[in-house]
């Protein structure tokens, strides 16, 4: 028996020396698929790094984060297609990676993480980021070239020999329709007018490379003035703005009535410290149809981040995540401030994936600052799978006729879902979540309106519906779910069934969508 136990010992004590001579096993593999992508469920004491940028190439992605930590912690770049298999990349000691071998025209997502041998040095993933990668196609005889003081003969046909902003319709017109007018990476100024542009089907797009050109002035946001130094105005149709970034102007694109546009697309742009990003001004005469905002970050805005009037006709704004970081400009805007408006005859407009956030405007007398503000004389408006928060008065305040607004999000606003029903048919909503509002979950001005499966979370003393109607009016609930504090909030005027509410339960908001490529 004693020999048995002794040789027992031997063999464990044999198995312990190998292990210390192995060393710490890894926690995954290094490219490929991971071996062991568990790390996300057990607690590290490393904090993960922060994605800070994910800029498309021709089947590539360059990557940027920052991390709390500093020394030679290694770094993962994990990546996926839609909810897919991860896939993985050693990233070395950088804090940037580019991502080669993508499919162009695919959306990735992107994450990282500080990868070591045991839980302890091994953090959690960070934030994702999305991007697209696109073929580079600056070269050519339909390209021409654009830096801030330009070079060589600035006859712009190659990037040696780059023009500059001055040339910019010129070689609109040199590269004619389908062609680039690609912009360097530097600062520039504002008070440029595009008058040039591609045609149907073909249009010339104006493309940031080597980096993201910036355009800018000396507004400020905490002035809370509502005008200031135009980077682009747009007098053509055919045009592709891609890969830009504003800072500290006025309007980063401004639509005015000088000519009918048509056919404009604005896509992966960052702006903060602004009055209004993308202006549509209010005019008889102003006409824009098929405009498209793609990928779009707008900051710290004093007057709004998106505004569409006059006859706007066919408009997709998508993927965009519009804040005004109040905080960072004196606490609000202008006195009536707008995420996303919708004014005069402005029509036939799709919103999804948007994620609008923070708009504060008048906090005295009837407050003000809305996500989305629509007028009864806009209809054809959908808005879907976005997420709406944080404003002084509706997350979305609306009269439009024929709104729907299905499978979103609104949550701690005075009231999450204004709906003005004035004019027939007017606003509805499907499928839609309401957290926390201040006040009511809904608000009815006046007629009849009906939400098809919703759901209210609230712990607090908000209300489904606050009324506030001249004459009788109607808020009819198909099949309503989560939590009201008591059975005395549910406070529909007209027929309520499907009813599977419960009571004094607590809430917790989801977070804060980000479906850009950029970081706030």
């Amino acid at each position: 028996m004693r020999r048995s136990t002794e040789k027992h010992l031997l063999l464990l004590l044999g198995a312990v020396v190998l292990q210390l001579a192995c060393g710490p096993q890894p926690v995954g593999g290094e490219d490929g698929v991971d071996e062991r992508d568990t790390i996300d469920t057990v607690e590290s004491a490393l904090t993960a790094p922060t994605m800070v940028e994910a800029v498309p190439g021709d089947s590539r992605v360059t990557l940027r984060w920052s991390s709390a930590t500093a020394g030679t912690e290694q770094y993962q770049v994990r990546f996926r297609v839609a909810d897919g298999t991860w896939s993985y990349r050693s990233a070395g000691s950088n804090t940037t990676y580019v991502v080669t071998g993508l499919t162009n025209g695919t959306r990735y997502e992107f994450r990282v993480r500080i990868k070591g041998a045991t839980v302890e040095t091994t953090s959690t993933y960070s934030n994702g980021l999305y991007a697209t990668p696109t073929a580079d196609e600056c070269t050519g005889t339909a390209v021409r070239h654009i830096s801030v003081t330009g070079a060589g003969t600035k006859d712009g046909l190659t990037a040696q020999n780059a023009g500059t902003m001055a040339n910019l319709n010129a070689f609109i017109t040199a590269v004619g329709p389908g062609g680039q007018v690609c912009i360097h990476g530097g600062t520039y100024g504002t008070g440029y007018t595009v008058s040039a542009g591609g045609a149907d089907g073909a249009p010339v797009t104006l493309k940031g490379i080597l980096g993201r050109p910036v355009f800018q002035s000396t507004f400020e946001a905490s002035t809370r003035a509502k005008s200031g130094a135009v980077a682009f105005q747009v007098r053509a149709s055919n045009v592709v703005f891609h890969n830009l970034e504003f800072r500290h102007v006025g309007t980063c694109f401004a639509f005015r009535a000088v000519a009918p546009v048509s056919h404009v697309t604005l896509s992966q742009f960052r702006a903060e410290n602004l009055a209004t990003c993308v202006d549509v001004e209010r005019s008889t005469t102003a006409s824009v149809t098929d405009l498209t905002v793609r990928g779009a970050m707008i900051l710290q805005f004093t007057r709004g981040g998106i505004f569409l009037a006059s006859n706007t006709n066919g408009v997709l704004i998508e993927d965009t995540y519009i804040d005004m970081q109040p905080q960072l400009i004196g606490g609000q805007g202008s006195d009536y401030p707008v995420g996303i408006a919708f004014y005069d005859t402005a029509r036939n407009v799709v919103v999804r994936r948007a994620t609008v956030l923070n708009v504060i405007g008048k906090q005295t007398d009837y407050t003000q600052g809305d996500g989305i503000d629509g007028e009864s004389t806009a209809s054809d408006v959908l808005v879907e799978d976005s997420y709406f928060r944080g404003s002084e008065d509706g997350c979305i305040d609306t009269k439009v006729r024929n709104m729907l607004i299905r499978n979103t999000v609104a949550a701690e606003c005075k009231r999450n879902y204004r709906l003005w029903n004035s004019a027939t048919p007017g606003p509805r909503v499907e499928s839609v979540t309401s957290y926390q509002p201040r006040d009511a979950h809904f608000f009815m001005r006046s007629g009849v309106t009906t939400a098809v499966g919703i759901a209210v979370h609230s712990s607090n003393a908000a209300r489904l519906v606050a009324y506030d109607c001249d004459t009788q009016c109607t808020f009819n609930v198909q099949g309503v779910s989560g939590t009201l504090a008591d059975a005395s909030r549910l406070n529909a005027t007209g027929a309520v069934t499907g009813n599977t509410l419960v009571y004094g339960q607590a809430v917790t908001i989801p977070p804060v969508p980000n479906p850009t490529p950029f970081t706030p």
